[in-house]
């Protein structure tokens, strides 16, 4: 009674018959792939598995009915690509879950890449504005302050003079004014709205403008060096304003012996404007930190390079503590503006005096 039972439910009821025996092994199979264990393990585990289950539920089955042990081949080739499916789903999944980790990881870093070149731009950004506004500026208020202090010296004795120094600084003010709109213009890059910009109504009264007047000559400076102070002809200085530069130094009251190029030798406009800036910086600290009465500048050419030379004799002056507390910037800037060209620059003590020498190719 008790075997006819057993019979019954086991293999009359279908419990033998059912295939649900591998359901774990295949839940098992793809957890473990999809964890990251070797596919090729779980899968071998697994069909060893599921043949030693089917065959041993098989042998349970012929054990209880008596009957002759017959292999289901088909079922069991369909058990086992069950459990290679599910391995092979589970591996699937895992890669495309490393790959998501990985496009996540890579993310993050390109986002950490762009931000610090983000930071360097507007860095090299601010280091560009800044050696501009210190080269203008600092070139047109020295020369300013220099003749302010010539005119200081000769006040009491020599009041004609004093009176054309003062009557220099007024258009040299304009002139640096001029020249700082200039560089902040180009940097804001609004030269063409500025040029389009709509007429004023005719209701509002325009004042004129006022001519800009010559710069005076002053027996502080030689005869032959008492000349207008010309203006840079365009916003970004090209090479042929050197001789400008030369001329607002020589105003300012410093002698300067000049040998320039005639005509001016074709280079990039990037070259011009280093060698441009790097002879005005070399004036500007010849006026500002030396005693020097005289100072040369030469600009040669020679196998492609171009070469600035300037020169002072010296003595140096004793520097203000003020300024020397915060360092300068000068020769830093030098540097960069000749580093950015493929050039090299000199800035060292010679004799008494002090010279720059600039080497940049042409090309």
């Amino acid at each position: 009674m008790g075997y006819s039972a057993v019979y019954a439910v086991l293999v009359d009821g279908g419990a033998l018959r059912s295939d649900f025996h591998v359901v774990p092994l295949v839940v098992a199979a793809f957890a473990a792939t999809s964890a990251g264990m070797s596919p090729v393990l779980v899968g071998g585990v697994s069909v060893v598995t599921v043949v030693g289950l089917h065959v041993g539920v098989e042998g349970l089955r012929v054990l209880l009915a008596g009957w002759g042990l017959v292999i289901d081949t088909s079922r069991t080739v369909m058990l086992v690509l069950i459990v290679v499916a599910a391995t092979v789903i589970g591996a699937m999944v895992h890669r495309l879950t490393e790959a998501g980790a990985s496009l996540a990881v890579r993310n993050a870093q390109l986002q950490a890449l762009q931000s610090v070149r983000e930071r360097a731009a507007v860095q090299a950004e601010r280091t560009r504005i800044a050696r501009e506004l210190h080269d203008v500026v600092a070139h047109h208020v020295t020369a300013i302050v220099v003749r302010a202090q010539a005119a200081d010296r000769v006040g009491a004795d020599r009041p004609e003079e004093y009176r054309e120094a003062v009557r220099w600084i007024a258009p040299a003010g304009r002139e640096a004014l001029g020249a700082m709109r200039s560089v902040v213009r180009v940097l804001r890059d609004d030269a063409p709205a500025r040029q389009t910009a709509p007429e004023p109504p005719a209701s509002e009264p325009v004042p004129p403008a006022e001519p800009a007047p010559l710069v005076p000559a002053v027996s502080l400076v030689p005869a032959a060096h008492s000349v207008r102070v010309p203006p840079e002809s365009s916003p970004v200085p090209v090479l042929a304003d050197l001789g400008a530069v030369v001329d607002r130094v020589r105003g300012a009251g410093l002698p300067v012996d000049a040998t320039l190029p005639d005509p001016w030798p074709s280079c990039p406009p990037e070259v011009g404007l280093s060698v441009v800036r790097i002879a005005q910086e070399a004036l500007t600290n010849v006026l500002h930190h030396s005693d020097a009465e005289r100072a040369t500048v030469r600009l040669t050419t020679s196998s492609g390079v171009l070469v600035l030379d300037v020169q002072d004799a010296g003595p140096a002056r004793r520097p203000d503590p003020a300024v020397a507390a915060h360092g300068g910037h000068g020769l830093v800037h030098m540097r960069e503006r000749a580093a950015a060209c493929g050039g090299t620059v000199r800035a060292a003590p010679e004799g008494a005096g002090w010279r720059v020498r600039l080497e940049v190719p042409l090309g």
